[in-house]
């Protein structure tokens, strides 16, 4: 390609904080051949595609330029294969299941770690309840991190009942006033009804519940 052309390259990665050695800039001419009639559209999807990528550092060597590249291609090549489609698939990709990362939330150290742990295909006994209990925990850290569910840093109420901060239903033992708990309402006994989280479990009386879109609520007063 000329010189002209290798300079726009260069000019249009710096604009957006990159520099190219000699074998990624390399790889982006040799996309921008296949697209003659429209480099710069070609050349502007490279870069946004590069953006989407987990980059070490804003100095680009051949990899990550390649791999961008070849993604780009065979998405291209899929839209040519079949023109008349009604929805291009050159852009679905097929990810396996068992090399995908999976992520636990230690609500202990308050953190999400990587389980690096085996996963079968078939679960096994305990495999339902721990799937019950990550999801727990996931809806249990989302709803901490609210600002009407949280402690105040300093002593500001959030809303007309004070601090709504989540406490463990084992916490209630021995407690008096309001308290604001979350759990699953479970039936564990015939006719019966309870409210249980990772802790404990407490029977409720729904007679009086009310029910909205996204939530129940109930009158709270029993004993524990």
């Amino acid at each position: 390609m000329s010189g002209a052309i290798r300079k726009k390259v260069q000019r249009k990665f710096k604009m957006r904080g990159y520099t190219l050695k000699v074998e990624a800039l390399n790889e982006a001419l040799f996309f921008l051949t296949h697209f003659q009639d429209a480099e710069d559209e070609a050349l502007d999807l490279l870069l946004d595609e590069l953006q989407h990528q987990s980059l070490k550092s804003s100095i680009l060597d051949k990899e990550p330029v390649h791999r961008v590249v070849s993604l780009l291609l065979e998405a291209d090549a899929a839209v040519e294969e079949s023109p008349n489609s009604s929805s291009s698939s050159g852009g679905l990709r097929f990810i396996d299941a068992f090399i995908t990362p999976k992520f636990r939330y230690d609500p202990v150290k308050k953190v999400f770690y990587e389980h690096t742990g085996r996963v079968p295909i078939h679960g096994d006994a305990s495999a339902k309840a721990t799937l019950y209990r990550d999801r727990f925990l996931l809806l249990l850290q989302r709803l901490s991190r609210d600002s009407h569910f949280s402690r105040p840093a300093f002593d500001i109420e959030k809303s007309q009942f004070g601090c709504c901060e989540i406490s463990p239903i084992q916490s209630l033992i021995g407690l008096t006033g309001r308290r604001w708990v979350m759990g699953v309402i479970s039936q564990l006994e015939d006719g019966h009804f309870y409210l249980e989280d990772l802790t404990a479990a407490v029977e409720i009386n729904l007679s009086n519940a009310i029910s909205s879109t996204c939530v129940l609520f109930f009158p709270f007063s029993k004993d524990v």
